[in-house]
């Protein structure tokens, strides 16, 4: 076991870059922390480079047992109070970070026949509202998600922490949906987009086919050209006297109504 004490330390140096999106961008790495997300990282098979903790708390149990239960022998570090400080992105640290490899996912491979519920999300740049919709998605059955580019980068902190693991569960990548697009309507899936202006309600669409849900940036939805894009485009129909909902939510909603069609019918 390797121990550090000081933050001037060339590892933690490295390390520290990556609290950055240039950072994470040139060494192909993020960071992650707390017990509960490092356990999901470890389940969910996704190459660990180094596993970080407080020398002051010692390595958790729950943790010790898990990387036990994998035969797992990931390089682990003990570092001082510092350190941890230093590399953590939260105000009361739990004392326990681990460094992930960046999933590389093809994006042809988001094309292929197995695919057939897509969320694609356009400029959201709130993390907190990014990571919400990521962990909505996992749990409604997504398959596929596609950020575009102008989206808030996938692995910033507070995306991974609002979105509690689940994008170890989906194939998520970030692209030009202006070539997305036509690919995914080539292979037969239809574009739903979103609107407050729609005149249809997203109660009036079939959602059971193969479909791809599009959500747009949080003050000013989907552009106009990107609404010309779509093949239908749907609103929420709002009773009250609320002028809106948050985008996570509002994407919530739409995707479980595909979740209730698929179990129900759609009629």
């Amino acid at each position: 076991m390797e121990v550090i004490q000081s933050i001037n330390n060339p590892r933690i140096k490295t390390w520290y870059q990556l609290k950055s999106k240039k950072g994470r961008q040139e060494q192909g790495l993020y960071i992650i922390e707390g017990i509960k997300l490092i356990e999901e990282a470890i389940d969910a098979k996704q190459e660990i480079e180094a596993l970080i903790f407080d020398q002051g708390k010692d390595l958790p149990e729950s943790l010790a047992l898990h990387l036990e239960k994998y035969d797992l022998s990931i390089p682990i570090v003990s570092v001082s109070t510092p350190v941890i400080e230093k590399l953590s992105d939260t105000e009361t640290p739990q004392g326990v970070l681990a460094i992930l490899k960046k999933k590389n996912i093809e994006i042809e491979k988001l094309f292929e026949n197995q695919f057939s519920f897509y969320l694609l999300i356009d400029q959201i740049q709130d993390p907190g509202n990014l990571g919400t919709i990521i962990r909505s998605a996992d749990a409604a059955g997504v398959q596929g998600i596609i950020l575009g580019n102008s989206t808030v980068e996938l692995y910033n902190s507070k995306v991974i922490r609002s979105a509690m693991g689940s994008i170890f569960h989906l194939s998520i990548v970030q692209d030009e949906l202006d070539q997305i697009i036509p690919k995914l309507q080539k292979n037969g899936v239809k574009v739903i987009g979103t609107s407050p202006y729609a005149s249809k309600t997203y109660f009036d669409v079939d959602l059971t086919q193969k479909v791809a849900i599009i959500v747009g940036n949080e003050a000013k939805g989907l552009s106009d050209s990107r609404k010309q894009q779509v093949d239908e485009m749907i609103k929420i129909p709002l009773v009250g006297k609320a002028e809106s909902l948050n985008v996570a939510m509002a994407t919530t909603l739409i995707l479980y109504e595909r979740v209730r069609q698929m179990e129900k019918g759609w009629a």
